[in-house]
């Protein structure tokens, strides 16, 4: 049997994920959870064979809890199960421990077939998202951002808030919340201002 832990904060896709794994009859989900915090709880009481875990999260990025996810469970295969795709997501989801990468929308047989691969100690993702993988292992060390980092980082450098930078982008607080967490993360940055001190440095504005 293989134990799985989903962790999003929607519940109607949490809900789905999870009546998909159930299609499996070798799958068993012992738990779900829709914040950070509560996915590290979820695994020390679980220790699953496999999480399932959305990068959005409502306290922080999935990203920056794999490291910890890891030490609290080093036997848990973690699949990142993210809506978002892109060279440098993808790369850096793998460097930083994840197992495999699945987008959102992908079909429960793909789904059902990662969690098996991973639980079986291997890899598997979509053709796709594998070639985004190999490019971001090809791709020059240097510093890149996306068009909409790059936006972001001069609306940010401009002063204003999460706020008022989703109204100017018509997206949500979140995703621009999301997005600047990326950013501070990949720029090395503690705080927006230091963030932006780097980006010009770098000449990313």
């Amino acid at each position: 049997m293989i134990r799985v832990a989903v962790v999003d904060d929607h519940p109607i896709v949490r809900d789905g994920v999870v009546a998909n794994l159930s299609d499996a009859a070798e799958v068993e989900v012992v738990g779900t959870a829709g914040t950070l915090a509560a996915a590290a709880e979820l695994v020390k009481q679980h220790h699953p064979d496999v999480l399932i875990l959305d990068l959005e999260l409502p306290d922080g990025s999935g990203l920056d809890a794999l490291g910890t996810l890891r030490a609290i469970s080093p036997r848990t295969r973690i699949v990142v199960f993210s809506a978002y795709d892109g060279e440098e997501r993808v790369g850096t989801a793998l460097a930083l421990g994840a197992d495999s990468y699945v987008i959102k929308g992908t079909s429960s047989d793909e789904l059902i077939a990662t969690v098996r691969a991973v639980a079986a100690g291997g890899a598997r993702m979509e053709p796709s998202i594998a070639a985004q993988a190999v490019n971001a292992l090809r791709a020059p060390r240097n510093l890149r951002v996306t068009e909409r980092e790059r936006e972001i980082l001069r609306l940010v450098a401009a002063g204003h808030s999460n706020r008022v930078i989703a109204e100017r982008l018509s997206i949500t607080e979140r995703t621009v919340k999301f997005h600047v967490g990326e950013i501070l993360g990949r720029l090395g940055a503690s705080n927006r201002a230091q963030a932006v001190a780097i980006a010009q440095q770098r000449g990313l504005l």
